[in-house]
């Protein structure tokens, strides 16, 4: 039985989960990262006291969050998972595999100059107050790396402005992000923030036309060339709004292409209605997840327009 202090004691107090927490980190180093909006970057860690803790693999969208219990956490800097189908759905498919295409080139042919960087900062730090040696030879490693990088997005330029980032302005943030990480005491490179490099900031929102939101999913349609996108998860609540826009997309008879690259679950009635769609008109189901490939091979579908 509980005492009269007992049951007079205030309830302790629930620091609710965060909705902006990524629940994909422990899957970064794999090759199947469920997360559709997940785009790779390279991180190099290192200690407070400067020592290298290694090269992994990280998402140019990740944060770190702060609880109001003083706990770290790690934050998706596009928000919840309804804002990640919104950011997803206003970039759209060809978008989307701009940006990825252009974080892998990035990361290909510039991994050693980023390790290049952390060295050149471990040996800033360990130089003696009185002496510049180190700090100088910092500086002209990042100014070769500015410059390099500078070239990059000069090459990329069309590329870069697709996805609606300003070549120019790329090239001025990145300049201030790492000025101030050379003057700062910190080894690791500078942490992702709401401007992270290669990350659009002006996207056009789709109009209503183009944009059909239900339950748990979000369906993105073009008509020049037609196509559809298929953002978070399709179950039975949202099986009707499914089938209609798979019916007003091949209504006209012309090649439709449904992008499935965003879907994180489909239910078996779900796939069954992909499939009918696919086979009966002139529909390619593209970019489908290797979960749901396996979902579809385990329902005895054929897995195809992959």
């Amino acid at each position: 039985m509980l005492t009269e202090r007992q049951s007079t004691a205030p309830p302790l107090s629930v620091v609710p989960e965060p909705r902006d927490r990524c629940r994909f980190g422990s899957h970064f180093d794999r090759g199947d990262v469920n997360c559709p909006a997940f785009q790779r970057a390279q991180f190099i860690a290192a200690t407070s006291y400067g020592k290298p803790l290694g090269t992994h693999v990280a998402c140019a969208h990740l944060l770190v969050g702060e609880l109001s219990t003083n706990q770290f956490y790690p934050r998706c800097s596009l928000g919840s998972d309804l804002d990640k189908m919104r950011w997803i759905a206003m970039m759209g498919p060809g978008r989307l595999e701009v940006l990825r295409a252009l974080n892998v080139e990035f990361e290909t042919h510039y991994a050693e100059s980023l390790r290049e960087l952390v060295a050149a900062k471990a040996v800033g730090l360990a130089d003696p107050p009185d002496s510049r040696a180190g700090r100088q030879a910092l500086a002209i490693v990042v100014r070769d790396f500015l410059a390099d990088f500078a070239a990059f997005v000069e090459r990329h330029a069309e590329r870069i402005a697709e996805i609606g980032v300003s070549p120019a302005d790329l090239v001025a943030r990145a300049t201030r992000v790492l000025g101030e990480w050379r003057h700062s005491s910190r080894l690791d490179l500078p942490g992702l923030d709401e401007e992270t490099i290669l990350r659009p900031e002006v996207l056009g929102a789709p109009g209503d036309e183009d944009l059909v939101t239900a339950p748990g999913l979000m369906i993105s349609r073009t008509s020049q060339p037609p196509a559809m996108m298929l953002i978070g998860s399709i179950d039975q609540s949202n099986l009707e709004a499914v089938e209609q826009a798979l019916d007003d997309a091949t209504s006209g008879g012309a090649a439709v292409t449904i992008d499935l690259a965003a879907v994180t679950f489909c239910s078996v009635a779900g796939l069954r209605m992909l499939i009918a769609a696919a086979a009966a008109n002139n529909v390619t189901l593209h970019g489908m997840q290797p979960h749901l490939q396996r979902a579809l091979a385990a329902a005895g579908f054929p897995v195809a327009g992959r």
